[in-house]
């Protein structure tokens, strides 16, 4: 019994060094901040597009390979303004993406899960069923030399029936996003 004991206390507190060092090696830091703009893909009962400000801070986790590409984990921000259906209203969003892509300048794929929150659910006559929203996406961004970047991802903003019973409407939209970055 105190053996199995001394194992599991040797076998924790390996983990906790491993992780502090971790921890105190990795760099976590803002790695970009930027402006995107967007429009509607496919039909609704309005038309809409948003313009946003955003900003990305990197985890201090990542899995990279030798040769430098992996995946690195980030918490991504935003506020701006949605419009449609002849409104013009608050979009603000917080979530998680992950980014598959090499230290430096270069090609980046990325994908992520967001809260969104609304200043009101109904556009024109589109009622979203909530201010409350869900949200996903999957992208690609290009830094250039000397920390500006230009990005493009398709966004999808939904309820998803998550939080809220079949009798409330599910609709979203999905929306082609263009941004313009600076990567620090």
């Amino acid at each position: 019994m105190f053996k199995r004991k001394r194992v599991r206390f040797s076998i924790l507190f390996v983990l906790h060094i491993c992780v502090t060092l971790a921890a105190l090696t990795a760099q976590a830091d803002w790695q970009e901040v930027g402006l995107r703009m967007g429009i509607q893909a496919g039909p609704k009962r309005e038309y809409f597009h948003q313009y946003e400000a955003f900003a990305v801070y990197g985890l201090p986790w990542s899995w990279r390979l030798p040769s430098g590409w992996g995946l690195g984990p980030q918490l991504n921000t935003a506020v701006g303004t949605l419009v449609g259906g002849n409104e013009t209203g608050f979009i603000g969003s917080a979530g998680t993406g992950l980014s598959f892509n090499k230290p430096g300048n270069g090609i980046a794929l990325e994908a992520g899960v967001n809260l969104n929150l609304l200043d009101r659910r109904q556009f024109g006559q589109q009622d979203f069923g909530s201010i409350l929203l869900w949200g996903a996406y999957v992208g690609f961004s290009y830094r250039l030399t000397g920390g500006l970047g230009v990005s493009y991802r398709i966004q999808h903003v939904s309820n998803n029936r998550i939080l809220y019973t079949s009798c409330t409407p599910n609709p979203g939209v999905d929306m082609h996003m263009i941004g313009f970055s600076w990567n620090f």
